[in-house]
């Protein structure tokens, strides 16, 4: 059977979230892009469960904030505990109230997201080409030629670049000789989402008992009315115990669940094992082949960061390329996809790593330190931590709104940021980061956010001062202007002018003397 023959701009292989994410701010640019995946449909399991801040704001680019919020379980508080009992929770929703409109946590699974996203596409008329199984790629150049596996036969796809999101184990990775560089876990988790749950306190519950530890998401309410978990952990056997470590199985799981912390549920809808992997790709691509995703990073589910990263690549990586192929950035402009997303992934792997290993730790000191010291000294901790700054700042990073990139392409700034270490200079409080949320401004529009719903380049300037310098950088990058009030805060002082990218990120900052 002769193969079918197609051509695009930008082939997108893998339609989980990240795939399915990038296909819809390749079809929100306008560009000629394709999807495929091997599977029939969205997945069916839940898998990745939260939706951090950051996300939530490149939804709402997408205009899809409000279908995301209507099918979530929002939720703005976590709450530690030791065994069966629970402490006073951390209220997230007030430690980041007042920097982005989408303080908490919402909790999306990933077969909702990736429903919603394909569903985004197919709307469009850009439907995912499913039952497209990628078999190999060749580089001719000026163009990729991908072939396929489809339903109708083989099927061969030009495309001048293509996003690489299918996954860890990713073909297109391996196909490209880059390595992927890390360590996998002895331990093994286990995952169920759990129905009829009872025993759990409100929000966000993480349990410690002497041997092992347990992670609660909500999810709503099941058919009956009881209540929906996400429950995840790590099972070991005691020390004295001399037994080897046995398979963990659910009926295991349920009995350390109502054992260790008084948790019991009547049904699993899902459950699974897996061993915990931290690992990032040596390059994000070659060429015009780019990995995002899983297929560039991967790590503890400690802190709910994995899909939210991969929408943040492809986000970012779609508006490199709608920059480049509309002719504003040169091509060379696309190599700041890897320096800027590589050192994230690097610094995210560390951080959870560090963290999965105080959490899974069977040493004594880890023990001591989780089970005594812990319900000691929490009760100080919830009282200050929303009056300190490290409060709101642990937020951000758990959020994710506190990244940051390095606005420099200077051979040694290029250097350290392959490297994850560019800790070369003192980093900017404007410049290279997300810009600062300013909300319920009086006037024409809600927040400072809304014009990026538009995501192309724009000069924002705040308070009068920076009128006239506002309107030269417009005229001088022949972009939008706009002017907001000054910001309620010492981010955005008044006579603030800064020039934004579409994904949000301030690439120029200065401040004009009122």
């Amino acid at each position: 059977m002769d193969a079918t023959l197609l051509h695009t701009d930008v082939l997108v292989i893998g339609a989980g979230p990240t795939g399915l994410m990038a296909g819809a701010w390749l079809q929100k640019f306008g560009i000629d892009s394709k999807v495929v995946d091997l599977k029939s449909g969205p997945t069916r399991e839940s898998r990745a469960l939260a939706l951090q801040a950051r996300s939530m704001e490149i939804y709402r680019q997408l205009g899809l904030a409000d279908e995301v919020k209507a099918r979530a379980v929002p939720t703005g508080e976590m709450r530690p505990g030791i065994g069966a009992r629970s402490f006073k929770s951390i209220k997230l929703n007030r430690l980041g109230y007042a920097q982005t409109h989408y303080a908490g946590l919402t909790m999306l699974e990933q077969s909702a997201n990736e429903e919603l996203l394909a569903e985004y596409l197919k709307n469009a008329g850009n439907e995912v080409l499913w039952e497209h199984g990628y078999e190999s790629f060749a580089d001719t150049g000026d163009r990729i030629l991908i072939k396929c596996s489809g339903p109708q036969g083989p099927a061969h796809i030009s495309a001048r670049y293509v996003i690489a999101a299918d996954g860890a184990s990713s073909p297109i990775r391996e196909a490209l000789g880059i390595a992927f560089e890390g360590t996998t876990d002895d331990e093994v988790f286990y995952v169920l989402d759990a129905q009829g749950v009872t025993g759990m306190g409100s929000g966000i519950n993480l349990r410690f008992s002497d041997e092992n530890f347990m992670l609660g998401f909500p999810m709503g309410n099941d058919e009956n009315g009881g209540e929906r978990r996400r429950l995840l952990g790590i099972l070991h056997e005691p020390k004295d115990s001399g037994q080897e470590k046995p398979d963990i199985d659910e009926d295991r799981a349920r009995a350390s669940l109502r054992s260790e912390f008084g948790v019991r549920y009547n049904s699993a809808q899902w459950f699974t094992t897996y061993r915990v992997h931290h690992r990032v790709a040596e390059h994000f691509g070659r060429r015009r082949v780019f990995l995002t995703g899983d297929a560039a990073h991967i790590h503890s589910p400690v802190g709910a960061q994995g899909m939210n990263t991969g929408l943040q690549d492809a986000h970012n990586l779609v508006c490199k390329l709608a920059d480049v192929l509309s002719g504003r950035m040169p091509e060379t402009y696309l190599q700041r996809y890897e320096l800027e997303r590589r050192p994230v992934a690097l610094r995210l792997v560390a951080t959870t790593d560090r963290l999965f290993a105080f959490a899974t730790s069977s040493s004594l000191l880890a023990r001591t330190v989780r089970t005594r010291v812990l319900p000691v000294l929490w009760p100080a901790a919830v009282r200050l931590v929303g009056r300190i700054p490290a409060g709101r700042r642990f937020f951000g990073y758990l959020s994710q709104i506190r990244i940051h990139y390095w606005m420099d392409d200077s051979a040694k700034d290029r250097a350290a940021l392959a490297s994850g270490f560019a800790r070369t200079r003192r980093r900017g409080k404007v410049l290279g980061r997300r810009l600062p949320w300013v909300p319920n401004r009086t006037g024409e529009h809600a927040d400072n956010f809304e014009v990026l719903n538009d995501a192309n380049w724009q000069v924002h300037i705040y308070g009068p001062a920076g009128r006239d310098r506002g309107e030269q950088l417009a005229a001088e990058y022949r972009v939008p202007l706009h002017e907001f009030a000054a910001a309620p805060k010492r981010l955005l002082p008044n006579g603030s002018v800064v020039l934004v990218r579409p994904d949000m990120f301030v690439a120029h900052f200065e401040q004009v003397p009122a």
